[in-house]
């Protein structure tokens, strides 16, 4: 079965990338990964379809937070889950600052993130 909401998956390591696509696609999710901030920002059609974006704060080149800061200035509302491999207390404050629905330490907490995902789904739903 494949979800309509497409999620977004944007880490500069490979076997995260892979990882988490292929863990959302086998629970029926649509996903598109990108290793940059720049290379999801050049792709206007996987921005207008996007329902979801995961994003690790540490990329190369933008980073996370600056890249959620630029999906909130041309998207109304970005649904966003930000994560680290070393989050700090400061960095989940600045996520919720930013409105981010999570901000989620690697190793990811699987359960967790799949709260969070239909939470924020049936939030959407909600809203349409």
């Amino acid at each position: 079965m494949q979800l309509s909401q497409r999620i977004v998956v944007v880490d500069d390591e490979r076997s995260v990338r892979n990882g988490l696509t292929n863990l959302l696609q086998s629970e029926g999710y649509l996903t598109q990964a990108f290793e940059s901030a720049e290379a999801l920002l050049d792709d206007e059609t996987a921005l207008a379809e996007a329902a979801l974006f995961i994003i690790d704060v540490q990329l190369k080149g933008m980073n996370g937070f600056d890249l959620f800061i630029s999906l909130t200035q041309r998207m109304t509302n970005p649904a966003g889950i930000i994560i680290s491999g070393n989050g700090d207390e400061d960095m989940s404050r600045y996520a919720e600052h930013l409105g981010a629905i999570a901000f989620l330490s690697k190793p990811i907490e699987l359960d967790t993130l799949f709260v969070h995902i239909r939470q924020a789904f049936s939030a959407r739903a909600a809203r349409s």
